[in-house]
């Protein structure tokens, strides 16, 4: 899979994902730190790229417009980055079967998965 990650997420969030045989780009590494969510979103659905965000407007945006692009938004509230990474390893198994699966929208809570097809 590809992944965009967005500003609002540690640039080392690319290195963990293409340990995991990703491919991954961060808005920092387009020099896109203050880019429009608008421009975003057609960047990362022009390029069949998954959306990883933690801005919920992505997840308004999804719910209204549908995919693509998907995205898979990190709402576990304020933790670490190593916090942030313990969550993912934890869920990752399924979330990448639901991403894989064609779901347009996927919620990683601290305890939970929430899926939208």
């Amino acid at each position: 899979m590809n992944f965009f990650v967005d500003a609002n997420l540690p640039p080392r969030l690319c290195d963990w994902l293409r340990q995991r045989g990703h491919s991954a780009t961060h808005l920092i590494e387009w020099n896109a730190l203050r880019t429009p969510d608008k421009t975003i979103w057609q960047w990362a659905a022009a390029q069949q790229q998954v959306l990883l965000t933690k801005d919920t407007d992505f997840y308004e945006r999804s719910l209204l417009y549908g995919k693509p692009p998907q995205v898979l938004l990190i709402s576990v509230g304020n933790c670490s980055n190593d916090g942030l990474f313990a969550i993912l390893a934890t869920s990752w198994p399924r979330i990448e079967a639901e991403l894989s699966a064609g779901s347009q929208l996927v919620v990683l809570h601290r305890n939970r998965l929430e899926v939208h097809s």
